[in-house]
Parts: C-alpha cells; sequence; structure tokens
C-alpha cells in the first residue's frame, strides 16, 4: 500500500500539481508519482462529495483489470483495513477485477466481512469476474450496475478449465460405448497427455472450489442447502468461464440480497469511471524519447490512497503453456 513521502504529496502540494498541471500534462510526462497523487486526490474528493449518502460506511476499492488479484491485494486491503480511524461501521467494497487466485479473494472476503461492523456491501459497476465473484459472495448484499456482471468459479490451469480433464474423459467413455472398436486407440492418444495424478489433483481443486464458496456464502447469511446449491451451480452449471452472468441472473441466483440501485452503486459507477478514464488514457500513450508508458492502473485500498501504475506487458506469440498455472483465472 502506497505511504510516506515517496507516495504521497502534501496537502500544499497537491495543490500546487492540480492547479499547474492538467491530465494532459500529467499524462505525457509520464511521472508515476504525480500521476497517482493526482488520481488518488481526485478519489478523495469524489469520496468526500458522497460523504453525507455514504457515512454508515468505510469504503474501500478493488480496482483490479490488467492483473490477476493475488497476495499483493491480500495485503494492500489488510493495510487499509488496519488503518481505517473508525471500525465501528458497515463495509462497502467497490470491486472490479477480471479474477484471479482463488485463496486471496477467499481471504479478502473474510477480511472485509471481520472488519464490518453489521454489514459487508461489494457494488459491482462492470466486471467481477472468476475468483472477484467467489470474493462477492461472502458478502450480504451485491449491489450490480446494467453492465455489472459475475461469472463462473470453475477453477483454470494455464488458461484450460480444471473441469476439461473431466469432460474429456467422459467424453472417451462415451465414444468408446457407442464404437467398441475404438477402444484400442484411446490409450495411445492419452498416454503421455495426461498424467493420472493430475486427473485426481484437478478434481480436487474444483471441489475445493465448491468448498470456498459454500463457507463464504454461510458466512453470508445463506442457509447450508441453498449455499451448496448456488455453490455447484457457479462451479458447474456453465460451460464457459467467461459466461456473463448479469444482475438478472444473478437475482435469479441470489435473490433479494443482490440490489440493481443504490448510493453505493451509483458511487461505484462514479469511482469505475474515474479510474477508467485514466487507465484508458494512460493506455492510449504511443511511447516516445520524451515520455513514460504504463500499461494500466490498479486501485487498491481507501479512496485518496492505494494506486499503482502498471508496467506495460509484452504482448507474448504463441499459446499458453504449463508456467501459466492459476487456480481460477
Amino acid at each position: 500500500m502506497a505511504s510516506g513521502d515517496s507516495t504521497r504529496a502534501t496537502t500544499q502540494g497537491t495543490t500546487k500539481t492540480a492547479s499547474v498541471e492538467t491530465w494532459d500534462d500529467l499524462i505525457y510526462g509520464g511521472q508515476a508519482e504525480n500521476i497517482r497523487e493526482r488520481l488518488q486526490n481526485d478519489l478523495a474528493a469524489l469520496l468526500r462529495k458522497w460523504r453525507r449518502r455514504l457515512r454508515h460506511y468505510n469504503v474501500l476499492v478493488l480496482y483490479v483489470l490488467e492483473k490477476s488479484l493475488d497476495e499483493t491485494e491480500t495485503d494492500q486491503i489488510y493495510q487499509a483495513l488496519d488503518n481505517l480511524d473508525n471500525r465501528k461501521k458497515d463495509l462497502l467494497l467497490i470491486l472490479v477485477s477480471n479474477g484471479g487466485k482463488i485463496e486471496p479473494a477467499y481471504q479478502i472476503s473474510k477480511l472485509c466481512r471481520d472488519w464490518s461492523k453489521d454489514k459487508f456491501v461489494v457494488a459491482v459497476p462492470r466486471r467481477a469476474k472468476s475468483a472477484a465473484t467467489l470474493l462477492a459472495l461472502g458478502a450480504d448484499e451485491v449491489h450490480m450496475g446494467p453492465l455489472g456482471e459475475l461469472g463462473p468459479i470453475d477453477p483454470q490451469f494455464g488458461w484450460m478449465p480444471g473441469l476439461a480433464i473431466q469432460d474429456s474423459l467422459r467424453v472417451i467413455v462415451e465414444m468408446t460405448e457407442k464404437y467398441p472398436n475404438s477402444a484400442p486407440v484411446w490409450p495411445g492418444i492419452i498416454q503421455g497427455k495426461v498424467p493420472l495424478p493430475y486427473i485426481g489433483y484437478y478434481e480436487r481443486m474444483t471441489e475445493s472450489s465448491v468448498q470456498y464458496a459454500k463457507r463464504l456464502l454461510v458466512a453470508g447469511k445463506s442457509g447450508p442447502d441453498r449455499a451448496t446449491k448456488i455453490a455447484n451451480r457457479l462451479v458447474y452449471g456453465y460451460k464457459d468461464h467467461s459466461f456473463v452472468i448479469d444482475r438478472d441472473e444473478a437475482k435469479e441466483i441470489f435473490g433479494d440480497s443482490v440490489v440493481v440501485s443504490s448510493n453505493e452503486l451509483a458511487f461505484g459507477e462514479e469511482a469505475y469511471r474515474l479510474i477508467s478514464r485514466i487507465e484508458g488514457r494512460l493506455k492510449a500513450v504511443i511511447a516516445d524519447d520524451n515520455n513514460m508508458v504504463y500499461g494500466g492502473v490498479s486501485m487498491v485500498g481507501t479512496p485518496g490512497d492505494g494506486v499503482t501504475l502498471l508496467p506495460r506487458r509484452r504482448k507474448r506469440e504463441g499459446p499458453p503453456n504449463d508456467d501459466d498455472e492459476s487456480e481460477t483465472d
């Protein structure tokens, strides 16, 4: 989490920067500290505008689109929570993420609930996919906009669904039953392609996703039977990991805990638009000898702190490999 003189401007210094430099100047200049400070100041000002309407909440933002959720975000959320002045409030988390590792998502969800007085609310203005959906399962309410979307939580390995192994074996069995003469062919195809322990490992990790989901749903006040039904649907019920669970389908799954119009959501929409607009402008900068380029923005923590500028990634050629292994995304 950003702190100290290296990442924060004094009030006097911030006012001077904001009054002299436009966003165009800051973005083309490429100075990470100045861009970070300005965005943090703008987010803090936005929260002040909404403070009366959100006075019952401590507000955190988790905006991570250009990288996967991992232990870094867990530490940042923990530090932000630990630094709160007043812990006798409910907690509102603005969540925008494509997902990542399942364990950090589970821990973040539990941390947010532990730091909530009575209610933990997640606002989803756009994407909260994969592990981010798992994170949202621990909330008492999920507030979703017209473009808000959740997604399946079946684990992914090297961009391959963990369920693909089981599906492949089932297809082979069906083909063998339908065409008995093909039976001798399959061992040669499978041998060396799928090590036997992997079959059990992928199945266990898939079941682990169900376990994590059930625990968070029960913590969010779902009964055990309902939690089991929802968890199984999110893990096994969708054929594509990118499937869009919009707010209408989310209401069908979760019921009245999905809210489609609220101050919490309206603030989340404004925060999203502010961060995404600056992120888009940073990503559009063409590198030359006079500037720095960035690949995106990560915002994890309280508005007014927690902004990180991400390096621009090189596009890798060729298909994914085993080094890309991830348990969710």
